[in-house]
This record gives structure tokens, sequence and C-alpha cells, in this order.
């Protein structure tokens, strides 16, 4: 019914710069896909230059990429503070904010800049703890990228970071195993720091933040100490099923990190640097392979935000109340039913007032199909009752000049008996002249004369045709049927060929009593032909051994 929305990823990486991605998650097809090499300091975690940032923004959304105006927007943003913490069962939702508000204070980072997060509870949660994980950003750097977002003329929908972009994007490329009860480390090393993850399936049990000095100015054996030194001491005490190693630094490659370190599981890698050899996703005819392979796992995991979202058990989303009434101002409105409250969208206004005006015409259609029936009814009974008007109206002035000194009862009589001659020798047969052991079942007298009985002989069921005949020799009427009563099919006195069948003929003479039909009536008739056909067809396989009488109907 409508145009399914163009959502496009908005990706901010230190080790790649500003992206912008197009996906079809059903193909894991890249539609569009463009990047631009801007600054991003890991040391303050602040982009270099927010001007050029946005610059590079419009650059790719509008003239590169030529994404359409009203699209919706996610932004991924690289993670300043992201950790799972236990808080007492007792406290409420407004009281576990609180605490994260106050541990997020004390973080260097929002002593200066107010922060903005997004909470989710974690479904391994006790009795007595509630499993929290939250993430945080910079508040005035997501207000100041949203506004532009929106003057540019999209809609920015949602802001994740890096920590979820990067597990959604492996779960989605089927990297990694997340079955409910599978445990396993994600270690993801970046150029200023190490994080290593503990999780069962999709859900985070803890996380670990080293901080880590590696750089291309250093030789490679000085890099990859550094990083085994920070790592092995944290596996160690971290048993799991898998470890799954995940480079997003040139100067470190996860295949030979997974070589290298000491893990007592499997481990598996993924490269998100210039040592991948080959796309992390298809490519459409429209995206250059080759750029592809710049592709970080960020930018494809705020592509898929929202489609990925029925599958994942952790959700971030820092677009929400945190930011105050720059979100508060672009939230849509919304409907509260029960405990669900329904985000009505502008596709979603629409819709629900479609289907508020569908259900509007159909009450009033069947409104009016009611009515209209009824008029149809009463008009009708109307009408009939105009045409009995109408009739008794004919008939009296068809009558007006007869008085009751005209009417002669001996001419009505004479006229009644030329009339129903037929009629009356019919009566006068049924009354007088039916043969012993002969009885009926059915009489109808009339234009269309239909007698039916029963007899325990041949002989009455003939003897009473031809008392009829002589009463009326001009009669039209026939013996139609004459077969055994007792027959499960109700014998025929015509076979399928409308002869006489002898041996059924002689078979019957051993039967209790029989059954006939007299009658003028000639839909009887051919109703009475279509059966026996149609019980013949049916029937072929036996029609050896019934009981049946078949005669021509006698004239």
């Amino acid at each position: 019914m409508f145009k399914k929305s163009v959502v496009v990823g908005v990706s901010l990486t230190p080790e790649r710069g500003l992206e912008v991605a197009q996906i079809d998650y059903a193909t894991k097809t890249v539609l569009k896909y463009g990047s631009k090499p801007t600054e991003y300091n890991p040391v303050t975690q602040e982009i270099g230059d927010i001007d050029l940032f946005k610059d590079d923004l419009q650059e790719l959304l509008k003239e590169e990429l030529a994404i359409p105006t009203g699209s919706e927007i996610v932004l991924n943003m690289p993670t300043i503070e992201f950790k799972v913490s236990d808080y007492p069962a007792i406290l409420d939702e407004i009281q576990v904010s609180n605490a994260i508000e106050e541990e997020l204070y004390e973080i260097e980072k929002f002593k200066s800049y107010e922060p903005c997060y997004s909470v989710v509870m974690l479904p391994n949660s006790s009795m007595q703890f509630k499993k929290v994980a939250y993430s945080a950003l910079v508040k005035p750097t997501i207000i100041e990228i949203a506004m532009y977002i929106k003057s540019l003329g999209y809609k920015l929908k949602a802001v994740d970071t890096s920590v979820s972009s990067v597990l959604n994007s492996l779960v989605y490329l089927e990297r990694v195993d997340t079955n409910p009860d599978t445990t396993w480390v994600l270690m993801t090393i970046e150029n200023n720091r190490l994080q290593i993850i503990s999780m069962l399936g999709k859900v985070y049990l803890d996380v670990f933040n080293e901080k880590i000095a590696i750089s291309d100015v250093l030789s490679d054996a000085e890099n990859y100490s550094t990083v085994l030194n920070a790592a092995e001491p944290i596996l160690k005490n971290l048993p799991a099923k898998y470890l799954c190693i995940v480079s997003k630094t040139d100067v470190i490659s996860a295949e030979i990190i997974a070589d290298k370190i000491n893990y007592g599981a499997q481990i598996v890698f993924q490269e998100a640097n210039h040592f991948l050899k080959e796309p992390l996703m298809y490519t459409s005819s429209l995206v250059d392979p080759d750029i592809a392979k710049n592709m970080t796992l960020d930018v494809i995991g705020a592509a898929i935000y929202f489609s990925y979202y029925p599958y994942t058990a952790i959700h971030f989303n820092l677009f929400n109340k945190t930011l105050g009434d720059i979100y508060l101002n672009e939230l849509p409105p919304s409907i509260q039913i029960g405990d669900t409250k329904i985000v009505l969208s502008n596709d979603k206004l629409i819709l629900s007032f479609i289907i508020y005006a569908i259900i509007v015409l159909l009450i009033a259609g069947g409104i009016l199909g009611w009515l209209l029936t009824d008029i149809n009814q009463l008009t009708a009974k109307r009408d009939s009752i105009q045409n009995q008007i109408e009739e008794i109206d004919r008939f009296l002035k068809k009558h007006e000049n007869i008085s009751q000194a005209s009417f002669d009862e001996g001419d009505e009589i004479k006229i009644g008996l030329i009339n129903n001659k037929n009629i009356y020798s019919y009566y006068t047969v049924v009354g007088t002249e039916i043969p012993q052991k002969l009885w009926l079942t059915y009489l109808k007298l009339g234009d269309k004369t239909t007698i039916e009985g029963q007899a325990d002989n041949l002989e009455s069921v003939y003897a009473f045709f031809r008392n009829i005949k002589d009463y009326n020799p001009n009669s039209d009427i026939k013996l139609q049927k004459l077969g055994l009563a007792s027959s499960s099919n109700g014998l025929s006195s015509l076979n399928s060929k409308g002869s006489f069948d002898m041996d059924s003929m002689l078979t019957s003479l051993n039967a209790d009593y029989y059954e006939f039909r007299i009658s003028n009536d000639t839909e009887i008739v051919q109703k009475a032909k279509q059966a026996v056909k149609n019980n013949v067809k049916t029937n072929s396989s036996s029609n050896n051994n019934n009981n049946s009488v078949p005669l021509e109907p006698i004239r």
C-alpha cells in the first residue's frame, strides 16, 4: 500500500572516517556505499572538525549517492562509554537511570560534556540484581549532527554505537555462533583500545576495556606484543566455547593475532581493516567492489538497524529522551493502548486514517445495505398488495352486472362437471374401483394428476389402471412406475433403455408388495428416467442382481 521507506546507515569510525551505506537486508547486498576520510581523535573522543564532517555528510548523501530526501537515517558513532553493571532488584527504572547518570558524571569526558545514553535490561538478571547494559555519547555533538541531518531534509530515526553495531553485523553476516546456550568471547582491537566482551548467545555478560598504544611507526613485533599482553590476562579468566577476534585497525591483523594468542578454546577471526581480502557483502552494479572492501562492520550495523531489530536481544538507541527537547520535538505522535505504546509515524498515521475510513464506510455500507434490503422487502410487499387490489378491482368490474337473481346453481354445477370431468372420474375410481390388496399412498387431482400406491400383486395394479382408463378413455394418464417397494434404489418400471426386462419382471413376482405411480405429469416422467439412468451408471456392477420390473409406460 505504501512505498517502503529508504533507510540509510551513516557511521563515523576512527579507522575509516565517515561512511554511508544502503543495504538490501534480505539479499545481503550493498545497494549504495561511499566514504570520506573524516578526522576523529580517539584520544579526546571528538570529531576533528565538525564543519568538515557536515560538508562530507552532505556530499555523500546529496551528491555522490543521491539519497532521496525524506529517507530515514541511522547514525552510528564511536563508543565513548559502554558498561554492563548489576543494580539491586528493588530499584525502579528511574532509580537505575539516576545511578547510571551518577556513574557517567564520574567519567572524565562527561565532566565537561553532558552525556546522552541508552539503557537495556538484560534477560540474565536475577532475583537479587538487575543486570543492565548501557552505552553513552556526548549529548551536544549528537544534537548538532541531528539538527544538521534534519536541515538536509532527512529523518534521524536512531543513534547507535560501535559496540552493538559490530556485534549485530557479525551475527547478521553469520560470522559467529549465537545459540542461546553458547558462551563465547568477542575481542575487538582498535587503534587505542582493546575491548573484550563476554557473551551468552546474543546477551552481554561482562565487558573489559584496556587502553593500548599501537602505531604504524612501531614494529609489528611491538604492536602484536602489546595486544597479546593486554588480552591474555583477561581471557584466561573467561572460559568459553570460542573466541572471536575482530581487528578494526590497519596495524593489527586479526588472523595473525588468532595464530599467536594463547586461549584454551576455538578461535575465529574477522578482519575489518585493509587486511580484508574480499568485501564483507555482495555489492550491486552501482558499487565498486574495491571500494566496498573499505566498508566497516559499523556502517553495516547502522544500515540494517531496523531490519535486524526482531532478531536481537539488545537494542540500543541513543536518539531518546536523554537528548531533551530536540528528541521530544522530533518524536512522532503516539497512542497508549493498555501497556502498549504505539508510535504513529507518517505511514502509520496515513494507514490509521485509511483503516478508520474503511471501518466507517463498512459500517455505513452495512447500515445502508440493511435499510435497502428492508426497503426492497417493503416495496415488494406493497406491490404485491397493490396487485391483489387491482386483481380484485378487475374481478369486481368484470362481474359488476351479476346479481343473485342471475345465478343458477344447476348451471354452475353442469359447467363444473364439464370442466372437471377428468377429476370427478378419478375421484369416482379411487372411491369405488380400488381392487383388493391395493392401497393409495399419494393422490393429486387436477390439470396434472398423480396417483401413487402399493399392492401385494401385479394384477391389482393393472386392474386399477384399467378402471381409470375405462372411466376416462381420452385421458393422457399413464402407468409411469411399477416396481418392488422393498428395493433400496427406488425401483422403476423403466430400465435404462426404456424397455421390458423379463428376467427382472419374473423375479419381482416373488416380492412381498409393489409400488406404482399413475400420472400425466411429464416432469415426473423425466425425473424418473433420469434417476434410473443415474442408478444404472453408479450401480452397473450389480444390475444383474436387482429385482426391478421395468415396463414401458402403459397408455
